[in-house]
């Protein structure tokens, strides 16, 4: 393999044996081949790529589609049925988090264990451990048995070992950003810093818009086979397509899914969301208190307007943590089935929203003369931080809007052309 090539997959394949009770692995064992008492499921099929030291790649596909099998195949976890895997460097992988750790042993013990099988030595554990704990920030449980961990313990433990091993590659299944707020935002950094450091990164997850920001290729995987691969832009454009096609959305409408959960809409219908107020600062994090939509100068949950005449405006009042920076907003339109439509970040146009010293802001947009078709539409809002990036709280739709006009145009969009070569009736 290459210097230049940190994975190679080169035709793999992994097919499962499925037996219907335990006794039929003993009968196949004394008859061999000569009998088959097993039924064959295969979960990968032919996948073949090289990615070069330094590229990130995402991997979509809908359940089922063979992701976690070829993140475990690149891991070294499992071993392919024909074919090969091949990996150059350090892994560190994101997968279940914690699996590995011994429930009888403390949490200090399990960090050099679980270091330990990642590649370090015991002087490089030393060394990072006071880093990994802090990091952790379970305080005094360090040194409890992990069986008497939360999950959310469980967890950020885990994390912080993963990410703290200098990887050279990193391998990551839906766990771009883990635990509370404030450690989600902290994980979110690390794994940034891991791929701004060079390293090679493999990135799975249902969330098209991380994929879209991270990676550089990406790969979609459908019933263990590989259906496109390529640059993002066009692989994600025709999963998209595939998702639409399919009955119901295989992905969260959302922008990103490592988000808190959601205020709930006022009962009054107003289009206005409230998040409880406890009167301590979100803590490395930022959060909703309020939202309101309004379309022509009408508030409501369910706002009625014109194609290409009718403006749209969003308020959107937050709480932060006045240590960080302060936080990014976007905008989101969506179709009834919840395929994206458009977008629209701050962060984009270089706006940085004002505080008071409490963290408290608030963030502002109108769009005018909105080119939708007619039909009904899903507004949505989302705090995040100030790459734009990591969605701290989301609420979609806080709205819905309705349109319509009189022509019989087709399709999301009202085109801004005009046909010439006759006259006006």
């Amino acid at each position: 393999m290459s210097s230049e090539v940190a994975i190679s997959v080169s035709h793999a394949s992994k097919v499962y044996r499925l037996y219907e009770k335990p006794s039929d692995r003993l009968w196949q064992l004394l008859w061999g081949r000569r009998r088959r008492y097993y039924r064959e499921f295969s979960a990968l099929t032919d996948v073949d790529f090289v990615l070069k030291k330094g590229e990130v790649m995402g991997v979509v596909g809908v359940n089922g589609a063979g992701k976690s099998t070829l993140l475990q195949l690149i891991a070294g976890t499992i071993s392919p049925t024909s074919g090969s895997v091949k990996a150059q460097g350090r892994i560190a992988a994101l997968l279940e988090l914690g699996s590995g750790f011994n429930p009888e042993f403390t949490g200090r013990e399990n960090i050099y264990l679980n270091a330990a099988t990642l590649g370090l030595e015991k002087r490089e554990i030393d060394q990072r451990v006071d880093e990994i704990i802090a990091f952790a920030d379970i305080g005094v449980h360090i040194d409890q048995p992990v069986k008497t961990y939360s999950s959310g313990m469980h967890v950020r433990l885990a994390f912080s070992i993963a990410t703290s091993v200098d990887p050279d590659v990193l391998i990551i299944d839906e766990a771009l950003s883990v635990g509370d707020g404030a450690f989600a935002r902290r994980s979110f950094d690390r794994i940034m810093k891991i791929k701004e450091r060079g390293a090679t990164v493999l990135f799975c997850s249902h969330t098209l818009f991380h994929v879209e920001v991270f990676c550089d290729r990406a790969l979609w995987l459908h019933q263990g086979r590989a259906q496109k691969l390529g640059p993002v832009s066009q692989v994600l454009s025709s999963y998209q397509e595939f998702l639409d096609s399919l009955s119901e959305p295989a992905q969260p409408p959302a922008v990103a899914a490592d988000v808190a959960s959601p205020p709930q809409i006022d009962g009054a219908g107003q289009g206005q969301a409230s998040a409880p107020v406890t009167g301590s600062q979100p803590v490395g994090h930022a959060r909703i208190e309020s939202v309101n939509v309004s379309l022509d100068e009408h508030t409501g949950h369910e706002l009625f307007g014109v194609s290409g005449v009718s403006r749209l405006a969003m308020r959107i009042d937050f709480r932060s943590d006045p240590a960080q920076p302060a936080p990014s907003a976007a905008l989101v339109l969506s179709s009834e089935s919840g395929r994206i439509l458009a977008t629209h970040i701050a962060q984009t146009q270089g706006l940085v929203f004002s505080r008071d010293e409490q963290g408290n802001g608030s963030a502002e947009i109108s769009l005018e003369d909105i080119p939708l078709n007619k039909g009904r539409y899903r507004v949505g809002a989302y705090l995040m931080c100030e790459r734009g990036i990591h969605v701290y709280q989301w609420i979609d739709p806080v709205a819905h809007i309705q349109l319509h006009h009189d022509g019989n145009d087709q399709g999301y969009f009202l085109l801004n052309g005009r046909w010439t070569g006759g006259s006006t009736t």
